[in-house]
């Protein structure tokens, strides 16, 4: 990953239309149990945008809403609020579009944000030291987890459990830290120095997933397995490139769906991590999800027709959400979004998120419905859209250095 100088200066020297991507796809989703309907996502490189039917339909907020530096997570915190990580700290966004920077977040940039405690934790990296902080509604505390050249690369809450991992930039040692209270961090698991770089993913009791990529091409990247808390590790999925991060992973009971981020592909596991099967040859690949009602929403990187948010109710058979060829901003962020507007439309025009039934996935139990994104078939499709992606084949792995 790059240093949070490279990745700040290249943002900030970015016209409007070079600063982002040329496609929409949602890259993560978030929803409370107390308003299930209001749905936050953080698109790749076009800030955030916000449902309030369930996903049905969408309204881009643009990146002004966060600021115009690079957005990596959200955290929907309270009826038309949500928190955002980004380039230049932790941002409080709220249903008007208006952002702002929560305090105490020591300087650096904010690339995960979690509910935690009746608030939220997230994970700070900065230029020579970084950690997890602690926030409520407006400010921001550093716990104990933090210190001189630790970068931490992922974190999960289990209840009243956190758990993180980490590496230390000066020796690239790495290490898996529990939590039960926010106050006192136990280190239950170390890696040798420069071997590889652990992501945690999931932890439910002492099941515990982690994503371990290597630091050469002389091995794989993995999913491994603690059953002990954290103790000890096994092995059970391997798949890609050294260079490959985090797979978006969506777990639910004893499932747990493992999307590529290099091949365009998704893996199920029934036993919690144990073994992983490909859900199937036209499966999108889920890069997030979560649960809205009776289903579940993805974003989903489909093979044949475009979509990025899908819907599934069975963890194996997904359909489209929301036809995307279309796309405004919220009427808030109108004014705000203009200079990004050509940009927006472009890439429209270049990706397109076109709904084709006939070369779609075998959704039986959850039909796919007729579009034509002029049909109107989403509820509410005037409030825009977010998430599309290019129209391709199914393409081979490719290398991305991450």
């Amino acid at each position: 990953m790059s240093s949070p100088t490279i990745l700040i200066a290249l943002t900030l020297s970015a016209s409007p239309a070079d600063a982002h991507s040329p496609t929409f796809g949602m890259a993560a989703l978030s929803t409370r149990a107390l308003a299930p309907g209001e749905v936050w996502g953080m698109t790749d490189g076009w800030g955030l945008a916000r449902s309030v039917d369930g996903g049905a339909s969408w309204a881009w907020l643009c990146e002004e809403s966060v600021g115009t530096d690079t957005v990596y997570d959200v955290l929907a915190y309270a009826d038309g609020v949500a928190l955002a990580a980004t380039a230049h700290g932790l941002v409080r966004v709220d249903e008007s579009c208006t952002g702002s920077t929560l305090a105490g977040v020591p300087a650096g940039f904010a690339f995960q944000v979690a509910a935690y405690g009746g608030g939220a934790a997230a994970a700070i990296v900065g230029p020579d030291e970084g950690g997890i902080v602690f926030c409520d509604d407006l400010t921001c505390t550093p716990s104990a987890l933090w210190g001189a050249n630790m970068y931490p690369k992922a974190l999960v809450v289990d209840g009243t459990t956190l758990w993180v991992s980490v590496v230390w930039t000066d020796t690239l040692a790495s290490a898996l830290f529990r939590s039960t209270d926010g106050v006192a961090f136990e280190e239950v698991f170390r890696w040798p120095e420069g071997e590889v770089d652990p992501r945690v993913v999931h932890a439910t009791g002492d099941n515990v997933l982690v994503w371990t990529r290597p630091r050469s091409d002389a091995a794989l990247p993995a999913i491994e397995k603690s059953v002990d808390g954290g103790r000890t590790f096994l092995r059970t999925f391997e798949q890609g490139y050294y260079t490959d991060a985090t797979p978006g992973v969506f777990v639910e009971g004893d499932v747990v769906l493992l999307g590529s981020w290099f091949g365009a592909r998704t893996w199920r596991s029934d036993d919690l991590g144990g073994s992983f099967v490909e859900v199937s040859a036209e499966a999108p690949a889920v890069r997030c999800g979560v649960r809205v009602g009776d289903a579940v929403l993805t974003c989903a990187d489909h093979l044949a027709d475009g979509f990025s948010v899908a819907t599934t109710d069975d963890l194996v058979h997904f359909a489209p959400l929301a036809c995307l060829e279309e796309t405004l901003p919220a009427a808030c962020a109108e004014a705000a979004c203009e200079p990004y507007l050509d940009a927006w439309v472009s890439a429209g025009a270049y990706g397109g998120g076109r709904c084709d039934v006939d070369s779609g996935d075998t959704a039986e139990p959850t039909p796919e419905p007729e579009c034509g994104c002029s049909g109107g078939w989403a509820p509410g499709w005037a409030l825009g859209a977010a998430g599309v992606l290019l129209v391709r084949p199914r393409r081979a792995p490719v290398r991305a250095n991450t």
